[in-house]
């Protein structure tokens, strides 16, 4: 029964957004989508910050690969939201947007106190970062919340062009 106590708080959370869930969701991608891009400009100019004040080279690469990360989230999210929302690929989506979200964090607390490049820019990241943690852990709620909305229905392979029943065995097949 914890389940369904959970389930309704989300339902009370997103009551607003019960009337179109598949909307409600792309447009919390769509300003998720914002920050990405943000995030994505924001490493590049903490990698030029780090090269002019002697930061370290595992931040360098750090600060890179998240913005990279970054990308390809925008481009799968978008993706599979758009083209291909099946069962499987949203599941893998949420898994993979927490996931994102949780190195966010590592970020937030890596780059908040760093003491090389210039502390502005650092700050900037590492509240960027920060920002996408929480606005992941918003979408992965209201994903998780109208996963059933957004998932395509599966076409029923018996009643698609084929006669094939899909349990029967080979040899039941053959006869």
């Amino acid at each position: 029964d914890d389940e369904h106590e959970g389930h309704g708080i989300l339902s009370k959370l997103f009551s607003s957004c019960a009337g179109d869930p598949k909307g409600s969701v792309h447009r919390a991608w769509g300003i998720t989508l914002l920050f990405i891009v943000l995030f994505f400009a924001m490493a590049f100019v903490e990698v030029a910050t780090l090269n002019k004040g002697d930061g370290s080279l595992a931040l360098k690469v750090a600060s890179v690969w998240t913005g990279i990360i970054q990308f390809i989230m925008a481009i799968l999210g978008t993706f599979i939201l758009k083209r291909f929302p099946t069962s499987f690929s949203v599941g893998f989506f949420l898994g993979l947007v927490v996931i994102v979200a949780q190195q966010n964090l590592v970020l937030f607390s890596t780059f908040h106190s760093y003491a090389h490049g210039t502390a502005h820019a650092n700050h900037i990241f590492a509240n960027l970062a920060l920002s996408l943690f929480l606005i992941y852990g918003f979408f992965a709620l209201i994903l998780g919340h109208f996963r059933e909305s957004v998932v395509t229905a599966q076409t029923d392979s018996r009643s698609a062009k084929s006669d094939v029943d899909d349990d029967a065995t080979y040899e039941e097949m053959a006869r």
